[in-house]
């Protein structure tokens, strides 16, 4: 049983999120929490008591109205849908909530989320990247429910984008997965190599990018051999560049619904890091991304 937790807030975009994850795959006895945190409201002291009063209760109907309307609809698509409301502040609450029900998945507005009250990417969502125990999902607030996922998914070969692999192979409804590796700049070792002379340089650098290359073909086999038995289409691009912007450009070019990226790689020379890449992907990224922890 898959336990998944979506947090919401007042925007705009909490409508857009629920639309999302009404068509998202999921097993069947999937257990679906709403979450919404109430921030305490800045009532100006001119307005009485009964004022702020009267303030609270407007927004406490404002929130209800919001979770019986995000239950009624996600009821449509799962079988199970608890409602939290809890108050404080958001990233605070929702970390508390994610360490009670320890859920395997949270879902989050990406950008938008409690922009009013200032908390934009850099505060909820850097947070929960940074802190939550679970696998992640952020959805941009512009996203477009549908049918049939076209999913990009970002390897290293390492066991955190191994484990990303697996998570996508038991997705329903998935119509196409790209496997991308990302094959580094030469960076560093491009001044190091430019003290040799002009041919050994070459020839050095020539088997360094072709050492890179094996390496990432070898990581998309590993990632492909993961995916075996998906109905769906499967297609490999090994991508050169700087790992975050190689991955988020080649989503956008492959229009992808989804992008999926493990939470760690390697370090060193062993493989093409996605360590920290998943967190630069997850700002840049105009999809929604998931990003999958141990």
């Amino acid at each position: 049983m898959m336990r998944w937790l979506i947090a919401l807030d007042e925007s705009e975009f909490s409508e857009r999120l629920i639309g999302w994850m009404r068509t998202f795959p999921h097993p069947k006895d999937t257990v679906v929490t709403v979450l919404h945190v109430l921030e305490p409201l800045a009532v100006p002291e001119t307005a009485g008591a009964k004022g702020q009063q009267l303030v609270r209760q407007q927004q406490g109907a404002m929130v209800e109205a919001l979770l019986d309307r995000a239950r009624a609809l996600l009821a449509q698509s799962f079988e199970t849908v608890d409602v939290i409301l809890r108050e404080g502040v958001p990233s605070q609450e929702i970390l508390h909530v994610i360490q009670e029900h320890r859920p395997d998945m949270v879902v989050s507005g990406m950008r938008g989320f409690y922009q009013a009250a200032g908390f934009a990417f850099g505060s909820v969502s850097q947070r929960l990247l940074a802190y939550a125990p679970c696998s992640l999902m952020l959805v941009p607030g512009k996203v477009t429910p549908g049918l049939g996922l076209r999913v990009l998914l970002a390897t290293d070969g390492s066991p955190d984008a191994l484990r990303a692999a697996g998570l996508v192979r038991d997705l329903t409804g998935v119509r196409e997965i790209v496997v991308v590796c990302v094959v580094r700049p030469l960076g560093a070792a491009q001044a190091v190599l430019d003290r040799f002379q002009h041919d050994e340089s070459r020839t050095m650098r020539v088997d360094l990018l072709r050492s890179r290359r094996a390496v990432a073909r070898k990581a998309i086999a590993d990632t492909v051999e993961v995916l075996k038995g998906v109905p769906g289409n499967i297609r490999t691009v090994v991508l050169a560049g700087h790992q975050a912007e190689a991955i988020v450009r080649a989503a956008r070019r492959d229009e992808a619904d989804l992008l999926v990226i493990g939470a760690r790689g390697f370090t060193g020379v062993k493989a093409v890091a996605l360590g920290s890449v998943s967190r630069a992907v997850a700002q840049l990224a105009t999809c929604p991304v998931l990003i999958v922890k141990p």
